[in-house]
């Protein structure tokens, strides 16, 4: 089960978590669970429940929750950096962010530090925004899977998976299906629809 960006917004992603629990499925979050919140605290409502789900998934009828690492948290990583310079800290803020989280981001520094880049459930490879075209996975650059939008979204990137990504949406706030690729970022925090789409890693 994919969640697509949910950038804050608390209340639709309890909307769309409710019916999955005690279903026995996996959840994978490919990034950017905080900045740019239409409500007051959300950034913090949304980390605490997924925090909540992901240490303890089976007392929620889940079988994991996996969470990789989106451009948004990059940038909170390097704001919260010691010395970071002026435009890191800019650069987060100007991306939405709310400095009230700060604190509760410094708790748990470790978790963020640690979130992975990539994912890989059978036939699909779970990313927050792409892979660069016509390079091996193993020789991707950390910034093409945090950033890409041009070339990926316009061309098929030669791997053998069909990826599963966030971090550009349409328009129409649609889902993008392609036989290379699955964009589920659905602009929440704009559009109000968060998209969580169920995907049988087994299928073909």
């Amino acid at each position: 089960m994919a969640i697509g960006d949910v950038h804050g917004c608390a209340s639709l992603l309890e909307q769309e978590l409710t019916p999955h629990l005690d279903t026995g499925a996996e959840l994978i979050f490919p990034g950017d669970l905080i900045d740019r919140s239409p409500e007051a605290d959300g950034d913090r409502r949304v980390l605490e429940r997924v925090w909540q789900l992901q240490e303890n998934p089976g007392a929620y009828g889940l079988a994991a929750v996996t969470v990789l690492r989106g451009n948004h948290e990059q940038m909170l990583l390097k704001a919260m950096a010691p010395r970071a310079p002026d435009e890191d800290v800019e650069l987060w803020l100007c991306n939405g962010a709310n400095p009230d989280l700060l604190p509760l981001a410094r708790e748990r520094q470790a978790w963020f530090e640690q979130l992975p880049y990539t994912a890989i459930r059978g036939r699909y490879l779970f990313v927050h925004a792409g892979v660069r075209p016509d390079i091996r996975l193993e020789h991707q650059a950390t910034d093409d899977l945090i950033w890409i939008r041009r070339p990926f979204v316009s061309r098929p990137h030669g791997l053998p998976y069909t990826v599963v990504h966030g971090h550009t949406f349409r328009h129409d706030f649609k889902v993008t299906r392609l036989p290379h690729r699955i964009g589920i970022d659905t602009g929440a925090y704009l559009s109000g629809v968060l998209t969580c789409l169920a995907l049988n890693p087994d299928s073909e």
